[in-house]
């Protein structure tokens, strides 16, 4: 025989996961715009910056790009043949790439891909206008 009388459903219990997230990620974004790590003496600061870079100190080979696209090795007028030449012989297998820092992008990535897949590593040297890299 059926009972008339129905049997009491489980009532579901609720989700706190995703309030719980919600909190969390509201607290994160709280402090993210109300948090201030750094203190005013920390903000203050400037980074360090060089004012005389004696280019002797500087390692070798140095291939310098001037302003006028023209190019020299250790002080020596060279040409990118010359120098894919030496490094295909196995004379230069790494390069100290001397450029200023308002030098066009196009060009430093110009000469960096002919003598990267010649085989050469090439490391790039910065310096500030005025600096001696011109």
């Amino acid at each position: 025989m059926r009972s008339l009388i129905p049997r009491p459903t489980r009532a579901n219990k609720p989700d706190f996961s995703l309030a719980t997230v919600n909190i969390v990620l509201l607290l994160l974004l709280y402090f993210l715009v109300a948090g201030d790590p750094a203190t005013e003496l920390e903000r203050s600061m400037m980074p360090p910056q060089t004012r005389e870079l004696p280019l002797d100190g500087l390692p070798r080979p140095l291939l310098v790009l001037h302003p006028d696209g023209s190019l020299a090795l250790d002080g020596l007028p060279t040409r990118t043949d010359d120098l894919r030449a030496m490094i295909a012989s196995g004379d230069l297998p790494r390069v100290h790439l001397l450029v200023s820092e308002s030098h066009p992008a196009r060009a430093v990535m110009a000469i960096a891909g002919e003598l990267g897949p010649a085989g050469a590593e090439v490391v790039l040297v910065t310096l500030r206008p005025g600096e001696g890299a011109q």
